[in-house]
């Protein structure tokens, strides 16, 4: 693999592989009422690892991220290359049941341009899951159950 953004900025050793993606997807699994077969994506998917986890779960996944590293991380699932404050996503109309982002929107110059492309990609009555760091409370330890 070549050495670009994600293996240097989140190389395993600042940034290891743990257990939080696989408890932070079946929490949001329960949470958000998710279902086997749905057709979820995720924007900035970067080493991939919390669409492993939810294609556990049975969700159809698929990623898109700026990085080329991160179609290399990807084993099990489709990652296509698209900036997306810049390009529209490569998809259809109403293609997916789910898009989920963590820590990715707050990156972006223009959010509104992402969020009018991730409502396009949405079916009707599909869920956008964003989720962003607290930044007024980094330290606060979140507990699953």
């Amino acid at each position: 693999m070549k050495h670009g953004y994600l293996s240097v900025v989140y190389d395993e050793g600042s940034h290891p592989f743990t257990e939080y993606p696989k408890l932070l997807c079946h929490y949001l699994y329960q949470s958000f009422d998710l279902k086997v077969g749905m057709k979820m994506l995720e924007p900035g998917c970067g080493r991939g690892e919390f669409l492993d986890n939810f294609q556990e779960l049975g969700l159809d996944v698929q990623g898109v991220d700026i990085s080329p590293e991160a179609v290399e991380f990807a084993s099990n699932f489709i990652v296509d290359l698209c900036d997306v404050e810049n390009e529209i996503l490569p998809f259809n109309d109403n293609t997916f049941d789910i898009v989920y982002s963590k820590s990715f929107i707050e990156h972006l110059h223009k959010p509104e341009k992402y969020l009018t492309e991730a409502f396009r990609v949405l079916k009707p009555g599909g869920k956008l899951i964003t989720l962003v760091p607290d930044f007024e409370r980094p330290y606060v330890k979140v507990i699953f159950k």
